[in-house]
């Protein structure tokens, strides 16, 4: 049976929360990490917007400013053509870290406005909204949630991910499809979401076996056309239809699947047991445990966090644990709101936790540290 959510409103730990709480939690995400960022670019004394172009985000401006270039093909099109098409009508007058930040701003707000709106209109929220206060913390405050407003795919992929299911849950066929295939140009991740909106939408239909079979075959014969123009448009700009793939070959990756497996406990060579580590294997752990709760109430979003996980296994380390979980939505949504069954000093120790975590992570992406 699936649950439903208490039909009370504000900001009590069971309540469903109000839209000044919402905004307000944004907005204070937005003020710590920006002032974060300008504080430390002063008081280190290098330019702000050199802090905010460190790691992948110097490499999206690179694709920006000076188009692809070989090693960039591991960088999926849709975001960095977005930015450079923007900084293309401003003249090039804008720095394309700041228009990324501008940009990806707008598309949190976007997906936060769709997500608290229908949930707002809605009686019994499906595991795409959160129930509670602590649902949107958890996403608020994810480790790595800086991404999700600086210059990086995550709040993209964010709001296309959301497009996706919230279509596939409303039984729209071709607007989960247009949603997946733009998922599919924007991040690794985006075939996850193919999978399971294709699940979600047969799962919601009602009809016989075979109609549901006909829906999630459509949509996955539409994802891999999606997929199939994107190695079209590798092919023609880089004479390599597998350009992204053969890029991503050069990062680390286990060489059997012991070493996958050894992943799982810590076990492999490049993963010291050191703090950094400890936390991505600490985070990656509660997304799996999350993941594994959710099937509980949708096993297509539950397979969804399992897929994000399990990617993870083959480089050896968890060391993207915090930009992979900083766009699963649905099982941040479901962490906080669990936790909001919690006794209060449980809830409020792990929120101590979080914010201190989230504040190192921010602090160190602006000091250029392995933040992801």
């Amino acid at each position: 049976m699936r649950q439903t959510a208490p039909e009370v409103s504000g900001t009590r730990a069971g309540a469903r929360p109000s839209a000044r709480f919402v905004w307000g939690l944004f907005a204070l995400m937005l003020v710590h990490h920006f002032g974060l960022w300008a504080w430390t670019a002063w008081h280190r004394g290098f330019p702000l917007l050199e802090g905010l172009n460190h790691w992948d985000s110097e490499h999206y401006s690179s694709i920006v400013t000076r188009g692809y270039v070989t090693p960039l093909w591991a960088f999926l099109p849709l975001y960095p053509m977005l930015v450079k098409f923007v900084y293309w009508l401003l003249g090039g007058g804008v720095p394309p870290q700041v228009l990324g930040c501008v940009l990806s701003t707008l598309f949190l707000v976007a997906f936060v406005a769709w997500v608290h709106g229908r949930a707002s209109r809605r009686e019994a929220p499906s595991p795409l909204e959160p129930r509670t206060a602590w649902g949107w913390f958890f996403l608020f405050y994810s480790p790595a949630s800086y991404a999700l407003h600086s210059h990086h795919t995550e709040a993209l992929f964010l709001w296309l991910s959301l497009g996706a299911f919230v279509s596939a849950w409303d039984g729209r066929f071709w607007r989960t499809a247009v949603f997946v295939g733009l998922c599919v140009w924007t991040r690794n991740q985006g075939v996850f979401v193919a999978v399971a909106a294709a699940l979600l939408l047969a799962e919601r239909l009602q009809g016989s076996g075979l109609e549901r079979f006909l829906r999630f075959a459509g949509i996955g014969l539409l994802a891999l056309a999606a997929y199939g123009g994107l190695l079209l448009f590798e092919w023609r700009a880089a004479g390599d239809p597998l350009a992204h793939l053969h890029a991503q070959s050069n990062w680390d990756h286990v060489d059997s699947a012991w070493g996958a497996l050894r992943t799982l406990w810590l076990g492999n060579p490049n993963q010291p047991r050191v703090p950094p580590v400890l936390l991505r294997a600490l985070f990656a752990a509660l997304l799996l445990g999350g993941s594994v709760v959710l099937a509980r109430v949708s096993r297509p979003l539950a397979l969804y966090g399992l897929l994000s996980f399990a990617v993870m296994l083959p480089q050896g380390e968890f060391a993207n644990a915090l930009r992979f979980g900083a766009v699963l939505f649905p099982v941040l949504f479901w962490v906080g709101d669990g936790l909001a069954a919690r006794p209060a000093w449980m809830r409020w120790s792990l929120a101590l936790v979080a914010l201190w975590a989230n504040h190192k992570i921010t602090h160190g992406f602006v000091n250029g540290f392995w933040s992801y």
